[in-house]
């Protein structure tokens, strides 16, 4: 085995480890608050407040990427000479689509929550399109880009900016399923900060995807 594959492989162990810490620290929280019933109003606004920051940090970094692009396609030749860039309005046109959709259903999902109404359906339709999202991405990297990550700079921000948002939304992905999960387990309420959380980190990842679309992609 080459030094490349046990280094994606010893990233892939990380990643499994870190998403299953994550999952066993939501069902932790779930299980204080509705079986144990031990959260308390300050602790909730103590949630609130870390992923109010959490979000501030991962905004911080992705306008550093997008910084990053903004500088060097101003400073020379944008995209360089022999580098095509991706036809905006064929599977960045899908993906959006795909990610719009996936936030009106989401949004419909919660709006049935605050209600009463556990419509599980509308969040399953979410996580179908992001894994379709995912999907699509995957196929344009490996069959509609002329460009490689080691193509100079272009090569570089643009894989880092798309990579970083393709690896948010299988972040998003992940935390909706546990929701979904724990939609049956317990009486998820449409204030509980697990399901805003994932509300507002979905709705995060789209507001990026549409200003990376329209300024890695269109322009």
């Amino acid at each position: 085995m080459s030094k490349k594959e046990l280094l994606i492989m010893y990233n892939l162990i990380i990643l499994l480890l870190l998403a299953l810490r994550l999952g066993y620290h939501y069902h932790c929280i779930v299980k204080e608050r509705y079986v144990q019933c031990i959260i308390t109003a300050i602790t909730k606004l103590r949630l609130t407040a870390a992923f109010r920051i959490f979000l501030c940090i991962e905004f911080i970094v992705f306008r550093s990427l997008f910084w990053a692009y903004f500088h060097f396609s101003l400073c020379e030749i944008w995209p360089p000479i022999g580098i095509t860039k991706c036809d905006p309005f064929r599977l960045p046109l899908l993906n959006t689509c795909l990610l719009l959709i996936s936030a009106i259903s989401l949004t419909v999902y919660h709006n049935y929550l605050i209600i009463g109404f556990k419509r599980s359906n509308y969040l399953r339709m979410t996580i179908f399109l992001g894994c379709v999202f995912i999907y699509t991405q995957y196929i344009e990297y490996k069959y509609h880009l002329t460009f490689r990550l080691s193509d100079g700079v272009y090569g570089r921000v643009f894989y880092s900016l798309t990579g970083f948002h393709g690896t948010h939304v299988l972040i998003g992905i992940y935390i909706l399923i546990i929701v979904l999960g724990n939609l049956n387990k317990y009486a998820l309420c449409n204030n509980h900060m697990g399901v805003t959380a994932a509300i507002w980190y979905w709705h995060f990842v789209d507001i990026i995807w549409i200003f990376l679309f329209l300024f890695v992609y269109i322009f």
